[in-house]
């Protein structure tokens, strides 16, 4: 008796062709508009954005649009070197925020910000290692910047396939309480 395989991978630039090929199952992703059109999709949780400065910093308990414009950032680099939300949002109000810092991991870029002016974006789910971390604070981030929802993606071709169905249901059940990450 031959062995079922499920696997599962965070996407990725070159994942959907893997997708497509049969050579990944599942990929969990942000609705960011980037996925293959004719993949299918669910809506695992909602996320918002917030902003983390230092602990110390000039920065109120809120950035306005204005003063995230004139701050420099820390920009995680995610996907094809840019952090594509918040990117394309500002992009949709006619802004760009200025990056000083670019790393490819949420963790390196707060190591980056105690002592600094330096502002780093990221999700709502993340802020529980921020308040662990006595050096750095939560800001509120500008209203511009709107929150998406998370979403598990598959090939049409695994809608019915067994495994794959366990596969889906299995993490509907790990889904935070009321689709929303905190």
């Amino acid at each position: 008796m031959g062995t079922t395989r499920c696997s599962l991978n965070f996407f990725h630039g070159r994942v959907a062709s893997r997708v497509e090929h049969g050579q990944v199952d599942l990929v969990l992703h942000i609705d960011d508009g980037l996925l293959p059109v004719h993949f299918q999709s669910e809506r695992l949780y909602r996320e918002n954005w917030v902003c983390v400065v230092a602990r110390d910093s000039r920065f109120g308990d809120r950035l306005s649009l204005k003063e995230y414009l004139a701050a420099s950032h820390i920009v995680v680099g995610t996907y094809a070197g840019v952090q594509t939300i918040p990117d394309k949002q500002m992009a949709a109000v006619g802004e760009n925020r200025r990056s000083c810092i670019r790393v490819p991991y949420f963790g390196v870029a707060l190591q980056c910000l105690a002592g600094t002016e330096l502002v780093l974006t990221l999700t709502s789910g993340m802020t529980s290692v921020v308040k662990r971390d006595r050096r750095l604070r939560l800001v509120k981030a500008p209203q511009e910047l709107h929150g998406f929802h998370f979403l598990m993606a598959w090939h049409p071709r695994l809608d019915s396939d067994a495994p794959h169905v366990w596969l889906r249901q299995a993490l509907r059940t790990i889904v935070p309480v009321g689709g929303q990450a905190h």
